[in-house]
């Protein structure tokens, strides 16, 4: 593994966040376990969640529906629908928290760019108002999906450990 990886973030816009990660693995691997349910379960949410529901209709037109937990007990749930979806390539979704912290719906959109052996997945969110997106940013927004890809790096190894047997 190429060592500690890190997020970049910017905010190209009033209303847009735009995150940007490498990843150790092959595009396709990224790409499924941004969705396959089994794959997900493994890393989506923060250090303290734990992911109950996980749910994928992976068709534009077709949704998601994803639930969490924590130890205090405390549940969100997070719903979208699927705008646009180009195997290996991009992500488009619609999402909104089933309790909305901010208001508005958050349009998402994610890129995986093959860079020789990794990927860069590119998330542009996209909320209906600054006031949202300044809402999302500091209530640790950035530190979720930190937490999240440290997750994910660890699914990916696994994973990808698992390809390379089966494929030998």
């Amino acid at each position: 593994m190429a060592g500690t990886r890190t997020l970049d973030v910017t905010t190209p816009s009033d209303s847009e966040i735009v995150m940007t990660r490498i990843f150790d693995a092959p595009r396709s691997l990224v790409f499924d376990a941004y969705t396959k349910p089994a794959m997900l379960r493994g890393w989506l949410g923060g250090a303290e969640w734990t992911i109950d529901v996980c749910e994928v209709d992976l068709r534009a037109g077709g949704g998601y529906r994803w639930t969490w937990h924590n130890a205090t007990g405390k549940q969100i749930g997070e719903r979208g629908t699927y705008r646009e979806i180009v195997p290996g390539t991009r992500i488009v979704a619609a999402s909104a928290f089933a309790e909305p912290w901010y208001p508005g719906v958050c349009i998402e959109t994610i890129a995986f760019t093959s860079q020789g052996d990794e990927t860069a997945v590119t998330t542009a969110l996209r909320y209906d108002t600054r006031e949202a997106r300044d809402i999302a940013l500091s209530a640790g927004l950035t530190r979720g999906v930190t937490e999240s890809y440290a997750r994910l790096d660890a699914v990916l190894t696994t994973s990808a450990h698992g390809e390379s047997r089966r494929a030998g």
